[in-house]
């Protein structure tokens, strides 16, 4: 902090005074400023703000005493010290000083060295009460952003003091209580003896209270947290108060949307749970009997893609509304995400199966219908699962689990598919949980492995690049097919992070390769899941980059049904990687619904055709005019065609002869692992240059 010199006013109609005084206090360090008398002194004083007057009484045009007033009232905040200047017998001109606001006085003949003294004494004085003044005021203005009051009781008076501000905080009290027993009257008759009895108890004790109590209005009902303690050993409280209203409701507002879906006002995922935490907990006789019901809107994710989120939306509280006008009494139903509701509904304990599969249809039948919303009318199918109480545990989750189970394993057969978990499920739930983790494990212990499927150019009869696919040595149980584990860590969240990992270890290949002579292509697949990152083209050329791979010899590829999720946000992903230098593929190509539209939008450099078209192609008239229409498209748009699952000769001859640019499939060779790839086109060369010969 910069210390600035003090500037004094001296207000002296003695010419011979005023100059022993700017001299003498000049030489202190002190600047000085001289007035003749008090109508001038008050200007200076309003135009420089000094941070001292030293005011003669005796003064022309104005008197001390005045100028001392009319300083006074142009202060707004700060107190500027006034020492005034009188004769040592004047005790009326010392009286009438600090009646007019001086701080201090010195007689005359003035001792200058005492005055200095009292300066540094006054000017010290002054910073404390300006530093006060400012504490003071941060003070209240947060006790002011808090809505915060202060009380006091004196048991000796029986009386109530209240802080400036308390009838502003209590605007619904007509007029602040005095009494303990008038302060009983602004509370709510139930909360009453409670604050009494804590009042009494610190009164004796000594202790400390904070306590909430409701005060009623005509209009509303107020919450008021009240804080306070004795005083030492006195008969008397002091403390604060607090309207908490406002802030109570919006806390209940955030722990509604907490345990609510926002969407149909149900009850969500978490309070459900915990709800039925809740009643298994409290379950201590067996002829207790109910049903959880897990009801999917099969497809919804296509709805929602296809409408919109405000369709969807509206579509799920129609379809809240009619599951709650028809549900049975003492249930409890809650929207768990996307199309999913739960509902947790009584049974009979004699019921049989077939009686419980018939009360829950009988709920369900409130769907059977057409859906109209925003002028769009909308056909539904829904696959309902059950798990059963006691016959199926008393975990909540796994009772949740098993419900969601038996709905997968339903195939639908109308508009509303029912299914009642199986025990011979259990084994399948077993191996699932085992499953994962393994799967876990796999990844923590890198138990996975890459193998790459060559890809053949027509024209050249060269191994040009290959595609990574991933594989799983599971230790007891041999190589597993990434069929039966990607959509399992798809599910667990695990995908992004094995995505990583082949991205990197596929690039390190390639740059392998090439270091020892053998250049080739390296196609990736990216899931549907990794898609969801939105900074996906960022985390793949941080990690390519890191192998110091090319970008241009990495082609990136995507499947036509990921690639018309979200159309719009796969394009620019896309485009951003492209811009970079990477290849981009679409595989399996012609299976999905695509438009050709979107084959147009897309910034593509190859094209996969599906094995689907491949197989029959020598047999079948329509599979042969298909790929050759593909091919034309793409020759003229410039893209490379691959075609997939190659497996005979006659098949590579016809692709050939419809235009397609490269081949894969078991014609060529299965997928290799790196040292067997490698041996691979070593032999496929030394074979192709043995026959053109």
């Amino acid at each position: 902090m910069i210390k600035t010199t003090p500037t004094l006013l001296v207000v002296e109609d003695s010419r011979p005074v005023r100059l022993l005084l700017t001299q003498g206090l000049g030489r202190s360090g002190y600047r000085v400023l001289e007035a003749a008398d008090g109508q001038k002194g008050v200007e200076l004083f309003i135009s420089e703000k000094p941070d001292l007057v030293l005011m003669d009484v005796n003064m022309p045009i104005m008197d001390g005493f005045d100028a001392c007033r009319n300083i006074r009232l142009f202060e707004e905040d700060t107190v500027t010290p006034i020492l005034m200047l009188t004769g040592s017998d004047d005790l009326h001109s010392i009286q009438t000083a600090f009646e007019v606001g001086a701080n201090d006085f010195i007689t005359k003949p003035i001792n200058l060295p005492l005055l200095e003294q009292r300066i540094r004494y006054a000017l010290r004085d002054a910073d404390r009460e300006q530093a006060l003044r400012k504490a003071k005021g941060l003070q209240d203005n947060a006790r002011a952003l808090a809505g915060l009051g202060f009380w006091e009781y004196n048991q000796a008076l029986g009386q109530y003091t209240w802080s400036e501000d308390a009838s502003e905080i209590l605007h619904w009290v007509k007029s602040l209580p005095e009494t303990l027993e008038a302060m009983g009257q602004i509370v709510h008759p139930n909360d009453r003896k409670r604050l009494l009895a804590v009042f009494n108890d610190a009164l004796i004790m000594g202790s400390k209270f904070d306590l909430e109590v409701r005060s009623i209005s005509k209009q509303q009902e107020y919450l008021l947290k009240i804080v306070g303690q004795r005083d030492g050993e006195q008969k008397r409280l002091i403390g604060a108060f607090q309207d908490i209203t406002a802030q109570r409701r919006l806390e209940q507002q955030a722990n509604f949307l907490n345990f609510h879906d926002s969407v149909t006002g149900l009850p969500n995922r978490k309070l459900f749970q915990r709800d039925l935490e809740d009643v298994l907990t409290h379950l201590n006789h067996s002829d207790v009997h109910f049903a959880i019901v897990v009801l999917d809107v099969a497809r919804f994710h296509q709805i929602h893609d296809a409408y919109g989120s405000e369709v969807s939306d509206q579509l799920l509280s129609l379809m809240a509304s009619q599951l709650k006008t028809a549900m049975p009494r003492d249930s409890f139903l809650a929207r768990l995400d996307g199309g999913s509701f739960a509902l947790k509904m009584p049974l009979n304990s004699q019921w049989t199966e077939d009686e419980i599969h018939s009360a829950i249809e009988s709920w369900l039948k409130v769907l059977d219908r057409s859906w109209v919303v925003a002028d769009k009318e909308v056909f539904l199918n829904f696959i309902a699962g059950v798990s059963l109480v006691p016959r199926h545990g008393n975990d909540a989750s796994i009772l949740l689990r098993k419900a969601h189970r038996a709905h997968r394993g339903i195939k639908p057969s109308s508009n509303i598919s029912l299914g009642i978990y199986k025990g011979e499920q259990e084994d399948s739930l077993q191996k699932r949980l085992m499953l994962e983790m393994a799967l876990r494990k796999a990844i923590e212990q890198e138990e996975f492995y890459l193998v790459y499927q060559p890809q053949v150019n027509l024209t050249s009869g060269e191994v040009v690049g290959v595609e990574a696919l991933i594989r799983w040595r599971r230790p007891s149980f041999g190589v597993v097919p990434p069929d039966q584990f990607i959509p399992v860590l798809e599910e667990m969240g695990l995908i992004q992070q094995l995505g990583d990992w082949i991205i990197q270890h596929a690039a390190k290949q390639q740059v392998a390769w090439k270091k020892s002579g053998v250049s080739l292509r390296m196609a990736i697949n990216l899931s549907p899941v990794q898609f969801e990152q939105m900074d996906l083209p960022d985390k793949i050329t941080r990690l390519i980059s890191e192998t110091g791979a090319k970008f241009s010899d990495i082609e990136l590829e995507i499947t036509e049904s990921l690639a018309m999720h979200s159309p719009e946000t796969t394009i620019r992903m896309l485009k951003r990687l492209r811009e970079e230098g990477f290849k981009i593929a679409i595989d399996d190509f012609g299976i999905g619904f695509s438009s050709l539209e979107y084959l147009l939008r897309f910034p593509l450099d190859t094209l996969k055709i599906d094995r689907a078209f491949i197989k029959d192609i020598t047999r079948g008239r329509s599979d042969c005019a298909i790929v050759r229409a593909l091919t034309s498209l793409c020759q003229g748009l410039g893209l490379t065609t691959i075609a997939e699952g190659v497996e005979t000769q006659r098949q590579r001859d016809y692709l050939d002869a419809l235009g397609a640019t490269e081949i894969q499939g078991y014609l060529i060779s299965k997928p290799l692992e790196s040292s067997e790839l490698m041996q691979f086109v070593a032999d496929y060369k030394q074979n192709q240059n043995y026959q053109s010969i």
